[in-house]
């Protein structure tokens, strides 16, 4: 009887739970180790963050989805000893494996910014997420007793995938805020190093996205290199280099993410916490050993430069390293994994979004893409839980 453990109840880790359960022989153990007993669908933390959704409409309980022939820990992971075929946890007894899926997730890579860590608040998870709002609307609320017009302005600190979702939101949830609390105009600001927004999109699309921020009064300072984070303040440069001080009670960084300290805490050869992999997923020199998902560098053939870590190549992963543990299992040889986009969308509110989608990167913009938004939201639930997980968590507000 093999052993098979999963680290990590992400995309990745439960898209490969479930395969796992269809790929390898019934005699054989499955076991899923996750710090938390709830899957977050991560690319709606945004959401969340501002205030426009409940957390609970992003999340289902992984004992609720698994079969009953995986047995589910909740721990933490503290190392990886690949050697040994050994995973130790914080509060559980050492688990030894045959095979073994990396799915750990990212963290926030604040690149070590001065402050950044202590006084700006990350979206690493949903308890992060949480706190973000817990945090805008307490100070928005105090203004009322501390008339510190810092409570009215929120600063978020990049403006990539994550940070461009979140401020669209925000320019739907900060104006319900100002009126319930009777405030006057709650300020948003977004800083920026980079000269420009969303490079991974057409340039209309970006463009169409900074009109969004313009008219929903969205102060965009594009190249702004960002030097410390002080309580209540970033102080940054701008494009001839003199320094400035934006005061703000809510500071949110979303400059970028890594994979999970677990990867460097072990000793795996490593960038920002991402391992390379060989083309089928495995460790090299460790056919037993799969890495997907944040903690993954796939090379891409085409480029020779890792594709970007998205929910939907997590997903892909997970499934093609679970069919790979099925082959070896069966004495067949791995496949390699092939990754085919279907498309990249982002969110500028419920009702607004851009988009690039199918090979040939069709451009859609608007409702339609705010829509679409909502389709692939329902589509992952459905590649890593369940149809009744959909039918009771999907996003079908696709109409207003």
């Amino acid at each position: 009887m093999a052993t098979i453990l999963v680290l990590g109840g992400g995309y990745a880790g439960m898209r490969a739970i479930k395969f796992l359960q269809r790929e390898v022989p019934s005699e054989d153990e499955i076991i899923l180790v996750d710090k938390s007993g709830t899957h977050a669908e991560k690319t709606n933390l945004h959401e969340v963050a501002a205030g426009t959704i409940a957390p609970d409409r992003i999340t289902y309980e992984i004992n609720d989805v698994i079969g009953n022939r995986v047995t589910f820990i909740q721990d933490a992971v503290t190392n990886v000893d690949v050697d040994q075929k050994q995973v130790t946890l914080k509060d559980h007894e050492p688990i030894t494996y045959d095979y073994l899926i990396l799915a750990l997730g990212f963290q926030t890579e604040t690149f070590g910014l001065k402050g950044a860590k202590e006084n700006a608040l990350p979206m690493d998870d949903l308890k992060t997420s949480e706190a973000v709002y817990r945090h805008i609307e307490g100070r928005i609320k105090d203004y009322a007793q501390t008339q510190d017009p810092n409570d009215l302005v929120v600063a978020v600190c990049g403006a990539g995938f994550t940070g461009i979702e979140l401020l669209g939101e925000l320019t739907q949830s900060l104006p319900k805020l100002q009126t319930r609390y009777n405030t006057p105009a709650i300020k948003l600001i977004c800083l920026e190093r980079s000269p420009a927004i969303l490079p991974m999109f057409d340039k209309s699309l970006a463009e169409y996205a900074m009109r969004f921020m313009a008219k929903h009064d969205v102060e965009m300072r594009l190249g702004s290199n960002i030097q410390e984070i002080k309580p209540g303040v970033v102080v940054y440069s701008d494009s001839n280099d003199e320094q400035h001080e934006q005061p703000a009670n809510t500071i949110v960084w979303t400059v970028g993410v890594s994979g999970s300290h677990v990867i460097a805490d072990s000793g795996f050869e490593q960038r920002r916490n991402r391992v390379v992999v060989k083309d089928d997923l495995s460790l090299e020199g460790h056919p037993e050993v799969y890495v997907v998902g944040d903690v993954a560098a796939v090379m891409d053939p085409e480029s020779n430069r890792p594709y970007p870590t998205t929910a939907q190549i997590a997903l892909a992963a997970g499934a093609q390293a679970a069919k790979n543990i099925g082959l070896q299992l069966r004495g067949h040889e791995t496949r390699p994994f092939v990754y085919k986009s279907v498309g990249t969308v982002a969110s500028l509110s419920d009702r607004d979004g851009i988009g690039e989608i199918f090979s040939n990167k069709r451009k859609v913009k608007g409702y339609p893409a705010s829509a679409l938004k909502k389709v692939i939201t329902d589509r992952s639930i459905l590649e890593s839980a369940r149809l009744s997980t959909v039918f009771s968590k999907g996003r079908f507000d696709l109409y207003h």
